[in-house]
């Protein structure tokens, strides 16, 4: 099958990531910080379509969209989709990895109340629930099932996914071949983008973290 790109996007920043707030699969909306930076997102993708592959030949097939389907993410995959001129359709499955007990909570109140289950936790056991929610390996197989179905649904297409940060840690290391237990030895920032190639095998990773859109705005105060 031809390659197909995956644009990956966490969504802007919310309140609870200020507050260090576990969201989950919980439904909270962007603050005026994450609206700015899916608004600059948008301008990028725009201004620079061929960079990105967003600029297809004539007679090559259009890109595509997709969101998961909590509201931080719709709301920063629309002004995306507008400047784009593309649908957003919103799959579920790229949701956020549910945190069971943890959800709702601080770290620092979870370090402090809760420490043998946020040790295990921080130590990412695969095989750990938290008590209701999703194991890490559970998660994992369930975000490297629907990113391999975008690719191979989108063959010779660039598809810009809008998700969290949860699936874009498995993404970097489905790419890499790193562990899930392993320490993670990379940032997932807000409204960065992230490319991956799928060549009908395997992923690979071709941009990680690029907030040059709205980073060089906040560089210059």
């Amino acid at each position: 099958m031809p390659p197909t790109d995956l644009i990956l996007l966490r969504h802007g920043e919310t309140a609870w990531n200020r507050e260090r707030r576990i969201q989950g699969q919980l439904d909270t909306p962007l603050h005026d910080e994450g609206v700015r930076q899916a608004r600059a997102a948008a301008r990028r993708l725009d201004v620079e379509r061929e960079r990105w592959g967003l600029a297809p030949a004539v007679g090559a097939p259009a890109p595509a969209m997709v969101s998961s389907d909590l509201l931080r993410c719709r709301q920063t995959a629309e002004p995306i989709a507008a400047a784009l001129g593309l649908e957003v359709a919103l799959d579920p499955r790229l949701r956020e990895r549910h945190f069971g007990i943890f959800q709702g909570q601080t770290y620092p109140d979870l370090k402090r109340d809760d420490p043998e289950r946020y040790e295990r936790w921080m130590h990412r056991d695969p095989d750990y629930d938290i008590d209701g929610g999703e194991s890490l390996r559970t998660f994992a197989r369930r975000i490297e099932a629907v990113l391999v179905d975008l690719a191979t649904a989108h063959p010779g297409r660039t598809v810009v996914v809008v998700t969290h940060g949860g699936v874009l840690d498995v993404a970097n290391r489905l790419c890499r071949g790193l562990a899930l237990q392993a320490p993670r030895d990379f940032d997932i920032p807000n409204a960065g983008l992230n490319r991956l190639r799928f060549d009908g095998s395997r992923f690979e990773l071709l941009t990680w973290g690029d907030v040059g859109h709205w980073q060089d705005a906040l560089d210059e105060l």
